[in-house]
């Protein structure tokens, strides 16, 4: 199959009309290598709003990259109102090194928005994103998992402000979508998608699972089902008794805080890291999270929870650097 290569800033959207579906490969400039971002166009007959899905934001986490394949063959002009715009891969050159940074600039994409017309591959790729791409959509869904060597509780994370529209239609969708863990962010750090999309007044949500770079198919049916009951609470789906949409599990967790793991609990020494809490666990402030062994048993450091809350990310790789993540903590939504 020929894919199109079109220049993101002259891509005509026109040139999809309604009741077809596109794959088209945006491209734009950067030094020896054009930087690339795949974009799958589905445009109902009916007008209605536009939903943006993005996978592999970071390269190595699979799980949204496998459910927007999936809904690349589930989801057909026939099926919706209004158009559905999916990046099954953000990050090429990160998905092509299995990275969470890109290999190029050892930048985080998820770090650099709104980027830079001007700047390295990343900061280009994030300005491409952003401007020609986010900018077309009324609604985001980001699908992210989590890292080789942290690990992260199935959720989704959304905008919570009631006093603005943006933020009361990201709580409700979030609720829509479904999972026993909902996220609620009152404020998330700068150079994200989310962050971009708040800034553009855009409503969004996020995904998070297991990761590891494997992909738990109870999960990641979970992040599908969840698509096609967004989809359906933003009117889209012409005939949502069709699909057999699973009801959305009831509401375990509701947490609360910025989302911010480059604030998390760091080690202090090279060592074997044994936790002593779980996923989800409710901590206090102080009590043990784990201790980090040197060679011969010798404990090396042991670690404190900083604050209490619920353990939202937690160290899954034993042997761990200093400096490296061992724990992340929230709070719990009252």
């Amino acid at each position: 199959m020929t894919i199109p290569h079109t220049p993101a800033a002259l891509f005509d959207w026109e040139s999809v009309k309604r009741g077809e579906a596109a794959n088209v490969m945006l491209t734009f400039e950067c030094g020896e290598r054009a930087g690339e971002i795949p974009l799958r166009i589905v445009k109902g007959k009916e007008q209605g709003p536009t939903l943006l899905i993005l996978a592999a934001v970071h390269g190595d986490e699979y799980d949204g990259v496998r459910t927007v394949i999936e809904l690349i063959h589930s989801v057909q002009p026939e099926d919706i109102r209004g158009t559905l715009l999916m990046v099954p891969i953000v990050n090429m050159p990160a998905y092509e090194g299995i990275s969470r940074v890109t290999p190029l600039d050892g930048k985080n994409l998820a770090r650099e928005f709104p980027g830079s017309p001007e700047g390295s591959y990343t900061e280009r790729l994030a300005y491409y994103l952003d401007q020609y791409i986010l900018a077309k959509a009324d609604f985001l869904l980001d699908l992210h998992s989590g890292a080789m060597e942290f690990s992260i509780p199935v959720l989704v994370g959304y905008y919570a402000n009631e006093e603005q529209e943006i933020g009361r239609r990201s709580r409700a969708a979030a609720e829509a979508f479904g999972m026993e863990t909902i996220w609620a962010h009152p404020q998330v750090g700068p150079g994200r998608t989310v962050s971009a999309a708040t800034e553009r007044g855009i409503p969004w949500l996020y995904t998070e699972a297991n990761g590891g770079r494997r992909i738990k198919l109870a999960e990641q049916e979970q992040y599908r089902h969840g698509a096609y009951r967004l989809m359906h609470h933003l009117g889209m789906l012409l005939a949502p008794e069709a699909w057999l949409l699973q009801p959305a599990p009831a509401i375990k967790r509701r947490l609360k805080g910025d989302g911010n793991f480059d604030a998390s609990l760091l080690a202090s020494a090279d060592g074997f890291f044994i936790p002593a809490v779980e996923l989800l666990q409710i901590v206090e402030e102080g009590d043990n999270v784990g201790s980090i062994y040197g060679l011969f048993g010798e404990e090396l450091e042991k670690l404190h929870a900083p604050s209490s809350g619920i353990v939202v990310g937690l160290a899954e790789m034993p042997y761990i650097k200093k400096a490296g993540i061992v724990c992340s903590i929230t709070g719990v939504k009252g």
